[in-house]
């Protein structure tokens, strides 16, 4: 199938999508069920394009097969992160989206996260919604 067939297309997208592997997201469906679940979910709400950006932390083979299952379906996941940086009184959350390249070999988004929070405990950071400076 020729996606963009007939040239431009508008498509649904949501940068702005988390996973279980994010502490904030809720799943109670079967574990196996996960990937296939969350695939069906965005066919129903007509998503092409995603960004999985969970908070401070990227877990690239959850990614990975999220991606896989998403191509089957004609959807178009990035890999990202929704980094807090500490500016004012709560900080701002960015959105982060990084090319599939970052995903060849090193874990560069992990390399990436740990330079982000070069003070601060993965743990710390990846569950409790540190801050970076």
């Amino acid at each position: 199938m020729d996606f963009f067939e007939f040239g431009a297309k508008w498509l649904r997208a949501d940068f702005h999508l988390h996973t279980k592997a994010d502490k904030e997201f809720q799943y109670s469906g079967v574990e196996n069920d996960f990937v296939k679940d969350y695939i069906s979910a965005l066919v129903v709400k007509e998503i092409h394009v995603g960004v999985i950006a969970n908070h401070n932390k990227f877990d690239s083979d959850e990614f990975k097969a999220l991606s896989k299952a998403a191509r089957a379906e004609n959807i178009c996941l990035l890999p990202g992160v929704e980094l807090s940086v500490g500016d004012g009184t709560n900080g701002v959350h960015t959105i982060i989206v990084f090319s599939n390249e970052w995903l060849v070999g090193d874990n560069y988004i992990g390399r990436f996260l740990d330079q982000a929070f070069v003070n601060t405990p993965q743990e710390q950071y990846e569950n409790g919604n540190a801050n970076t400076q």
